[in-house]
């Protein structure tokens, strides 16, 4: 299983999504992408993004400022 971590901490939108989009089109095989943000716009674009590639996504508040988006890859699309 593949696994990436991709820090757009300090990004507005769109570049987070841009950067976990073309981290999943990397991705060769199954596995997790981990994006990490600091504010809920990204996190709500982010999930959408993976619902239009048919990926689950689920993000998780680990401080006032920091969340992170598990995306979870079960066929590439790249």
């Amino acid at each position: 299983m593949e696994s990436k971590n991709v820090n757009a901490i300090g990004e507005q939108c769109p570049i987070p999504v841009v950067k976990a989009t073309h981290a999943l089109r990397e991705m060769k095989e199954p596995g997790t992408l981990k994006v990490h943000v600091d504010n809920e716009i990204a996190v709500q674009n982010l999930t959408r993004m993976a619902a239009g590639h048919h990926l689950s996504a689920k993000a998780e508040k680990r401080a006032e400022r920091e969340f992170v988006v598990t995306i979870d890859v079960t066929t590439p699309i790249g």
